[in-house]
């Protein structure tokens, strides 16, 4: 995903605080990017579904994780899912 440098912190961000539990920093951080850029409306329903799930359960499912890395496509954001999902 080739995005505004900007946008694309605020996404590395959302992605951070979902492996942190962070629910408010997420969805903060990812309506920013969207605010930003656009592109990143796939990567918020996913951003947005973690969250509901961190709400409900505690933690996000892999189907999830998985739904975040093909959001991102490949690249930086994607390693970030990659090893957040680990955490």
């Amino acid at each position: 995903m080739s995005a505004d440098p900007k946008a694309e912190s605020h996404a590395s961000e959302a992605i951070h605080s979902l492996a942190r539990g962070d629910v408010p920093s997420a969805r903060t951080a990812i309506a920013q990017a969207c605010e930003i850029d656009r592109a990143f409306n796939r990567l918020a329903d996913a951003v947005y579904l973690a969250c509901a799930e961190i709400e409900a359960d505690g933690e996000v499912t892999t189907s999830t994780w998985n739904t975040l890395g093909d959001a991102v496509g490949s690249g930086e954001l994607l390693a970030i899912v990659e090893s957040s999902r680990n955490v």
